[in-house]
């Protein structure tokens, strides 16, 4: 598919294989780099052997005088200018996404352990966060998703369907038990949390501790995605009311940017195990359904005001697109549609009449050999005019080189 000139003209992502000096690409279509952002505050040590969602950036967005937003998982927020040079860092377990204000804010999703419900329902939860952080990197506010999602009674219900499920789970099978290996100093630690929902020291130490927990006993929300959205024509929502996605509720929701309430939702029966639902100029929501319980994945334009999917498209045949984590979708200017394949290593463009045009993927010695991880979190477009200058070399990535995604 041939550039046009109202296309964004790069493509922003950055490969999980650059840790531990992680790297942001701008690239063209032909593969050309345009820009590159490069900083290690906050990584962990590789002697340390951290677990792979520990390394790297898990999502970098940019503002538009070229800045760089990055996420260092449960780690920190960062801003980098143009040239790579670190302009703040905001202590904050961050993960997933981020969503730049007009104003110069951002709004981050982050995560605090919780102790919910008593007696011998208690259960330990990683409870998602909407951290707002201001334009010099401070933190000035914190919203909690699980309260806002309860408010409405149907996702409260889901919620607390989840929560009863996993514990129950978890202490069928009892932990930690012969084989599990884990040391007795960081059980003990992580005992104490499941037994008060608190914990002493750095929080992204009870993070890490309650995410290495067989079977994922606390991640009942695990939100991936937050997006700022303008007033819904038929008042559904208000301007600044945010877009989010829970993956572990196969549902997306707009909520409140107060954190109040609840305005919309939908998902759970049609989608699994969602990523990157985002607002569409006709006023659908597009998402990327991964389609974990069919074992193939699809796109979807979901209206808001009847709940019917109005427009999908999937691979032909249909077992040969499946991206089981992480995974994105962004429409473009000209009507097409960004996709990432986040376990291939690859993204592809989408015609407005739904064919595959432009694509790319990692070669081998980039993107690696172990098949099952998330190589690309998420690809997104660069408006025109962002980014000037001459390309600046080929980046670890190709235009039509790899196997044909969705084909």
């Amino acid at each position: 598919m041939s550039p046009r000139s109202d296309e964004p003209r790069g493509l922003l992502f950055s490969p999980a294989s650059s840790y531990p000096t992680p790297t942001a690409y701008v690239i063209g279509r032909d593969g050309a780099i345009l820009h590159t952002w490069s900083h290690t505050h906050g990584q962990p040590r590789p002697q340390d052997d951290p677990p792979s969602y520990l390394r790297g950036w898990n999502h970098v967005e940019m503002d538009g005088s070229g800045g760089l937003f990055a996420v260092v998982p449960l780690r920190a927020l960062l801003k980098l200018t143009r040239d790579s040079r670190l302009e703040w860092a905001c202590d904050v377990a961050a993960h997933h996404d981020l969503a730049i204000n007009a104003d110069g804010t951002v709004l981050v999703l982050g995560e605090a352990p919780r102790r919910v419900g008593d007696g011998p329902a208690a259960h330990v939860v990683l409870d998602n966060l909407v951290t707002t952080v201001s334009a010099d990197g401070a933190v000035e506010s914190e919203a909690s998703l699980y309260d806002v999602l309860r408010t409405d009674p149907g996702l409260r219900r889901l919620i607390d369907a989840e929560v009863r499920r996993r514990a129950a789970a978890f202490r069928r099978r009892g932990w930690p038990v012969p084989g599990d290996g884990v040391p007795v100093s960081a059980a003990a630690e992580t005992r104490e949390i499941l037994r008060t929902g608190t914990h002493t020291g750095e929080r992204r130490r009870a993070l890490r501790l309650l995410r290495a927990l067989p079977g994922s006993p606390c991640d009942v929300l695990h939100t991936n995605t937050v997006e700022v959205l303008p007033a819904h024509p038929a008042g559904l929502w208000a301007q600044g009311d945010l877009l989010v996605c829970m993956r572990e509720l196969d549902a997306i929701a707009v909520i409140g940017r107060a954190g109040d309430r609840v305005a919309w939702w939908w998902g759970p029966g049609e989608l699994s195990r969602p990523h990157q639902p985002t607002l569409l100029p006709d006023g659908r929501i597009l998402v990327f359904d991964n389609g974990v319980e069919r074992r193939r994945s699809r796109l979807v334009a979901v209206d808001p005001v009847t709940g019917e999917i109005g427009w999908s498209w999937t691979a032909s045949p249909p077992e040969s697109f499946f991206c089981p984590l992480a995974g994105g979708a962004e429409p473009l200017p000209d009507g097409g549609v960004l996709v990432t394949n986040s376990t291939a290593g690859a993204a592809f463009e989408l015609t407005d009449g739904g064919r595959v045009g432009w694509e790319m993927s990692l070669p081998a010695e980039v993107y690696g050999a172990e098949r099952g991880r998330v190589s690309i979190y998420r690809m997104s477009a660069v408006p025109a005019g962002v980014l000037a200058g001459e390309p600046a070399g080929r980046a670890p990535a190709a235009a039509g080189t790899g196997e044909r995604v969705g084909s």
